[in-house]
C-alpha cells in the first residue's frame, strides 16, 4: 500500500509584524504527491527560509518570541553586552536566556521529510538534487542555532515514526560537541558540492554554504583552542568542548571554505569610495550590493521590522528612538582620533590635564577613519534632513557674583581643569567648577529655557540630541553622547520613521565577514604549526585580507605580514586597542578588526563566547561616555538654527549607566530549556546549572 506523508505547509512567504505565523494553523494538509511538485516544493522552500533562526532586526532576548527570534521589539540585543551599545531599556547585562529548541527541531523534522522523499523525485523535478543540497544547508544553519548554544545536542538525522505509540521511541541523548560541528560541516558540504551557484537574494547558493562554512569551522576552531577550561562530559561524552587536537583541522576548514567563497564573484562593495558613506551604503543597498551574500528580505503586509523606529536619533522617529548609544570604548579602537598612546584612550586634555579647545564640533573626529564615520552619526553630520546637534551643557560666557561680572570664559585663554576623572572606576557625578561655570537644561527638546548670551544668541545647553546624564525613561536619552547609523535608513523622513514599517534588508553573511573568517583561520594556522596551507603563507594571506578590509574602510594599512605577530597583546588601560582580549598582538588585531567592521551585527557577542574571553573581557566593565561642551562666547547659529562654535570634550563613564558589568562563565553554554529535561529523559543538563 503507498505510504502517505503529510506536510503542514506554509504557503505565504511573509509573516505579519506582531503576529508569529509559525503558530497559525496550517492552511492545507496534502499528501506526498501534492507537495513534490514545482509550485509545492517553492511554497515549502520558502516556508523553510522563512523559519530559520537568522539573527536579524528582530532577534531579541524579550521572552515574547520564538527562542529569541521573529520578534519586534528589538531593545534586548547582545550589542548591549559586547560594549558596542547601551540605551535605556537595559542599563544592565544582557545574557541569552529566552532558549531556542523546539521550533529549531521543528524546522529540522521538516528538512529531514524532505531529505526522505525527494531522491524520489530527482529527474521528475527540475531542482530536486539542488532542493536536497538547500534542505541540507537549512539544516546545518538551525543546528547551529543549538548548538553554539548549548554545545552536544540531539542529532536527529533523519525522520521519526512512533514506535507502537510509545513517545520514548523518539528519546536521542546528546551528542558530542564535536560530533555536532561535524555533522554540520558534512551538511555544508554536501551543499556546497550540490547546490547551484546562481545568486537569489533570500536563497543559499554553494556559496553561501562556503561562507556559512567558514562561520561554523571557525566556532569549532575556537573552541577547540580556547574552550578547555570550560569543556564538560558525561558519561564519557564531551557535550561541552571540543579535543584540543582538533583545533588546526576546523582552522583548514574555514580557510578552505573561505576561498570557495571568492570563486562566486562576490566582493567589498566599492562603488563609493573609501567614504563614510561608502561604508554606510554597504548596508543602505544591500540588496544589491557585491558585498552582500546571504540577507533577508522584507515586505510591508508581510514580514517587516522596527529598526528605524527603535535606533534612529530620537528628533528622526515618530516615538520610541534614541536607543542606538554607542559607546566610547567602541570608538576607540579606530584610527585617526587622538588617542593616549599610554591607555589606548581618547586624549582630550592636555598635560596638565586641561581641556583641549576645538574650533568646531566636527574637529575631533576631522581624521577619524571613514569606516567610524559610516558608523555613526556624528554631530554636525545631516541626517534623514535634520542636523545631528549633540552637547552636554554651554559655558557661560559671563560668570556673575550677585551683580559683578567675576570673569568671562574665553576659549581662547581658558584653561578648565578635567570635570571628572577618566580612569574606569569613577562614577560620581559633576559637580565643584563644573556647576558654576556650564549652563545645563532638562528640557533639551523644545528649548523653552536657552541660555541667552551676552550677545543676545539663544543656546540650547544640552542639544536637541544631547546627553543629560541618563534621566532613566528610555526613548531620547542620549546615553553615550554617541548614536549609531549602520542600518539605519537615511531615506525615511522622521514622520515616515513609524513602528512595523521598516523593509531595508538584513544582511546575514557578506564577503568582509569571509575575508575576516579567512584571516582568523590563516592566522590561527600560521601560529600553531602549520606556516603553508593550500600552496600559501598563512600569515601572509591573513595579512593581505586585513589590509583590504581596511583599505575599503579607510583604515591605516599594516605595513607587513610581521606586525601579526606573537608579541603580547595589549591590555585594557595600556595601549591602544586593549579593549579587545586576545592571546597575542596578532590575534588581538584581527579581533579589533571584527569588532570595527562587524558591530552592530550580532556577531561580536557570539565571538566573545567562542573566544572565551567574555568573562574576562567584560569584567566589572563600566561603559564610557563622550560629553561635549560648547563656549558660550562666541557661538552663532547656522542654517539649522544650531549653535556653531569652540567646544571641549569630556570622557568619563556613562552618567545614566555606571553599573559594572560581568559575565558569568556558566554562560558559555546555556541551559538545556528544563522542560525538555523533563521530556526526554536522555538529556543531560550542561556544567554549572
Amino acid at each position: 500500500m503507498k505510504r502517505i506523508i503529510y506536510f503542514a505547509i506554509v504557503w505565504a512567504v511573509g509573516m505579519v509584524a506582531c503576529v508569529d505565523s509559525l503558530d497559525i494553523p496550517p492552511k492545507s494538509i496534502l499528501t506526498k504527491d501534492d507537495i513534490y511538485t514545482e509550485a509545492g516544493m517553492r511554497a515549502y522552500m520558502a516556508g523553510l527560509y522563512n523559519r530559520i533562526p537568522m539573527e536579524d532586526f528582530n532577534v531579541s532576548d524579550d521572552g515574547q518570541s520564538k527562542g529569541g527570534y521573529y520578534y519586534w521589539g528589538n531593545m534586548k540585543w547582545p550589542m548591549l553586552a559586547t560594549g558596542e551599545n547601551v540605551h535605556g531599556n537595559n542599563l544592565g547585562m544582557y545574557i541569552h536566556t529566552t532558549g531556542y529548541w523546539n521550533d529549531g527541531y521543528q524546522v529540522i523534522r521538516s528538512c529531514n521529510d524532505l531529505l526522505a522523499g525527494l531522491p524520489d523525485y530527482i529527474g521528475i523535478l527540475s531542482e530536486a538534487e539542488n532542493w536536497i543540497a538547500e534542505a541540507r544547508f537549512i539544516r546545518a544553519y538551525t543546528y547551529f542555532a543549538l548548538v553554539k548554544r548549548y554545545g552536544g545536542v540531539p542529532l536527529v538525522k533523519e525522520s521519526q515514526a512512533l514506535v507502537d505509540g510509545d513517545p520514548a521511541s523518539l528519546h536521542i541523548a546528546r551528542s558530542s560537541c564535536e560530533d555536532s560541528y561535524d555533522f554540520m560541516l558534512e551538511d555544508l558540504d554536501y551543499a556546497i558540492a550540490y547546490m547551484s551557484p546562481l545568486k537569489v537574494n533570500g536563497r543559499a547558493n554553494r556559496y553561501v554554504a562556503a561562507a556559512f562554512k567558514s562561520r561554523i569551522a571557525n566556532f569549532a576552531g575556537a573552541i577547540a583552542r580556547y574552550g578547555g577550561n570550560f569543556s564538560y562530559s558525561v558519561d564519557g561524552v564531551m557535550l561541552q568542548g571540543i579535543p584540543a587536537e582538533r583545533a588546526n583541522d576546523y582552522f583548514r576548514q574555514a580557510y578552505a571554505a573561505a576561498k570557495v567563497v571568492d570563486e562566486g564573484g562576490y566582493a567589498l562593495y566599492r562603488e563609493d569610495g573609501a567614504t563614510d558613506n561608502g561604508f554606510a551604503n554597504v548596508f543602505v543597498k544591500a540588496a544589491d550590493s557585491p558585498e552582500s551574500i546571504f540577507i533577508r528580505q522584507y515586505q510591508l503586509g508581510s514580514y517587516v521590522h522596527s529598526f528605524d523606529h527603535i535606533y534612529s536619533p530620537a528628533r528622526m522617529s515618530v516615538s520610541y528612538g534614541g536607543r542606538y548609544c554607542v559607546t566610547l570604548d567602541w570608538v576607540e579602537l579606530f584610527d585617526g582620533l587622538p588617542l593616549d598612546p599610554a591607555t589606548g584612550w581618547l586624549k582630550t586634555t592636555n598635560a596638565a590635564n586641561q581641556y583641549i579647545v576645538y574650533p568646531s564640533p566636527y574637529a575631533l573626529f576631522a581624521h577619524a577613519e571613514p569606516r567610524l564615520k559610516g558608523s555613526l552619526i556624528l554631530p554636525g553630520d545631516v541626517f534623514k534632513g535634520l542636523q545631528m546637534d549633540v552637547r552636554r551643557g554651554v559655558i557661560r560666557d559671563s560668570l556673575k557674583q550677585g551683580s559683578t561680572v567675576v570673569y568671562t570664559p574665553d576659549p581662547d585663554n581658558w584653561p578648565i581643569a578635567k570635570f571628572i576623572a577618566d580612569d574606569g572606576s569613577t562614577t560620581s557625578g559633576y559637580s565643584g567648577t563644573f556647576k558654576s561655570i556650564v549652563a545645563e537644561s532638562t528640557d533639551k527638546y523644545t528649548m523653552q529655557t536657552p541660555y541667552v548670551t551676552t550677545t543676545g544668541v539663544k543656546l540650547n545647553p544640552n542639544g536637541l540630541d544631547g546627553t543629560l546624564g541618563g534621566r532613566g525613561n528610555g526613548s531620547g536619552d542620549n546615553y553615550t553622547g554617541l548614536m549609531g547609523r549602520k542600518w539605519l535608513n537615511p531615506n525615511l523622513t522622521p514622520s515616515t520613521t513609524t513602528i512595523h514599517t521598516s523593509t531595508a534588508p538584513w544582511i546575514d553573511i557578506r564577503y568582509a565577514e569571509v575575508l575576516l573568517n579567512r584571516a582568523e583561520a590563516a592566522l590561527e594556522l600560521a601560529q600553531n604549526g602549520v606556516p603553508v596551507y593550500d600552496d600559501a603563507d598563512m600569515q601572509a594571506d591573513a595579512f593581505d585580507c586585513i589590509n583590504r578590509i581596511r583599505a575599503r574602510a579607510g583604515a591605516a594599512l599594516l605595513a607587513s605580514p610581521a606586525d601579526l605577530s606573537t608579541d603580547a597583546a595589549t591590555l585594557r588601560k595600556q595601549g591602544i586597542g586593549g579593549f579587545v582580549m586576545a592571546p597575542n598582538r596578532g590575534l588581538q588585531l584581527i579581533r579589533i578588526e571584527r569588532y570595527k567592521e562587524l558591530a552592530f551585527e550580532h556577531k561580536i557577542y557570539w565571538d566573545l563566547r567562542r573566544w572565551f574571553t567574555f568573562d574576562t573581557q567584560i569584567k566589572d566593565y563600566r561603559r564610557r561616555m563622550l560629553n561635549p561642551f560648547l563656549f558660550a562666547k562666541g557661538a552663532t547659529l547656522n542654517e539649522y538654527g544650531n549653535p556653531e562654535g569652540k567646544y571641549i570634550y569630556d570622557t568619563r563613564i556613562c552618567e545614566g549607566s555606571n553599573a559594572a558589568l560581568n559575565f558569568g562563565t556558566k554562560y558559555y553554554y546555556e541551559a538545556i530549556p528544563a522542560g525538555q529535561l523533563k521530556t526526554n529523559p536522555l538529556l543531560k543538563q550542561n556544567d554549572q546549572y
